[in-house]
């Protein structure tokens, strides 16, 4: 991984910058014969100086549907802070109709591709500086099926090194881990921008000619006249450094978002978007196990004043049924006891008198005393119903 900042020196010579001849459309077209996730489509008004008007999303799709005829193939549209509307798709051929438009609902308009989306961009070392940068973007294309769409050179002015490396950015989300050029086989390196401040305010959010704050000293992060005499103190972190330093914990962070946004192929924005969020839930999850603990001890003591709750009504419930079991008990042996009772009274008075008609009067004297034995026997029952006698 690289953190070198190139030169921006334009196209005033042949071996500093060079720059694809394809139109956008042509590179859009050709994106779609390699390795890439979605294909982004920023709409601006034509002057910069405006928004877009905010219209109704069913009057845009209306009109979308009467001038993208591959309208179909658009998974996602937006409206930004910055008063512009994203086009996402995965289709090169809809991207293609969206950057071809000039009027958007009767108002002049601009397009352009989001390249990071679709690009790569890597460095490799050890380049002549006399060799002319077309012949190299000519050399990589023929030997490794490669689009490129610019290089720059990293080269200082009135240096005196013949060589340099060249950042070179080409068509793809995939590339590989060596190139060929002249018979050798190259390595590459990704290349990780290093952070950019604005040099007003010292903020890593914005670039310097957007922004609209005073200007601060970057040594203790106030506004004053003359050498600064306070002590250092950075305006981001408000640590004990100055704003530039790369111990500040800001801007570690900062680099992290731009490495993010490498390997990822994403905007800046959005890469500082989702790794704010992936942060967020991490805090998160850091901060849970208190709270975590908190809350199981909660639950483990309502569970526990809930299951003696639970407890105290069930042994409640078996004492009131079996009281209820006992009662209904002593009942039915009170029937059972009556029943029998008057059973064997009547069968008593059905044998006394067959034996009026059929037995001499010496039997008779004897066996209704027999017969008097047997019904005079005391029954006594348990509170079960079961007669004590005959355990």
């Amino acid at each position: 991984m690289s953190t070198v900042k190139p030169q921006t020196l334009g196209t005033v010579m042949n071996n500093i910058y060079f720059k694809s001849r394809k139109t956008p459309n042509e590179l859009v077209l050709r994106a779609g014969q390699k390795q890439y996730n979605e294909i982004n489509v920023i709409v601006s008004n034509a002057d910069r100086n405006k928004k877009l008007p905010h219209s109704n999303p069913f009057l845009v799709q209306a009109f979308i549907k009467q001038v993208v005829n591959r309208h179909d193939n658009i998974d996602n549209m937006k409206f930004t802070r910055q008063g512009k509307i994203l086009f996402t798709t995965k289709d090169p051929l809809c991207a293609v109709q969206l950057l071809s438009l000039t009027t958007f609902m009767e108002t002049d308009i601009s397009t352009d591709v989001i390249w990071e989306n679709i690009c790569s961009r890597f460095l490799i070392f050890d380049i002549p500086v006399n060799t002319p940068l077309e012949e190299l973007a000519k050399e990589i294309q023929e030997k490794n099926d490669m689009d490129v769409i610019e290089m720059r050179r990293f080269l200082k002015q009135n240096s005196a090194k013949d060589m340099s490396p060249v950042l070179i950015t080409v068509l793809g989300t995939t590339i590989p881990d060596e190139i060929k050029i002249w018979f050798i086989n190259q390595k590459i390196q990704h290349f990780i921008d290093r952070p950019r401040q604005c040099t007003k305010c010292y903020s890593f959010a914005h670039a310097s000619r957007i922004c609209d704050r005073t200007n601060v000293c970057f040594l203790c992060g106030e506004e004053h006249v003359g050498p600064c005499q306070g002590p250092e103190k950075c305006i981001n972190c408000k640590g004990p450094h100055n704003a530039k330093s790369t111990s500040c914990p800001n801007y570690i962070k900062e680099g992290k978002i731009l490495e993010f946004k490498c390997r990822n192929h994403i905007t800046t924005s959005e890469a500082r978007r989702v790794y704010h969020l992936q942060n967020m839930k991490y805090s998160e999850v850091v901060k849970s196990p208190p709270a975590s603990a908190e809350l199981q001890n909660t639950v483990t003591l309502k569970f526990e004043a809930l299951l003696q709750s639970v407890n105290e009504k069930f042994e409640s419930l078996i004492q009131s049924v079996n009281e209820k079991f006992e009662k209904q008990t002593a009942i039915f042996a009170e029937m059972l006891h009556k029943t029998i009772e008057s059973i064997m009274q009547n069968m008593y008075k059905i044998i006394a008198q067959s034996l009026e008609t059929t037995t001499s009067p010496t039997r008779k004297k004897k066996l209704p005393k027999n017969l008097d034995l047997s019904t005079s026997l005391p029954m006594q029952w348990d509170a079960g119903g079961k007669n004590v006698q005959d355990t």
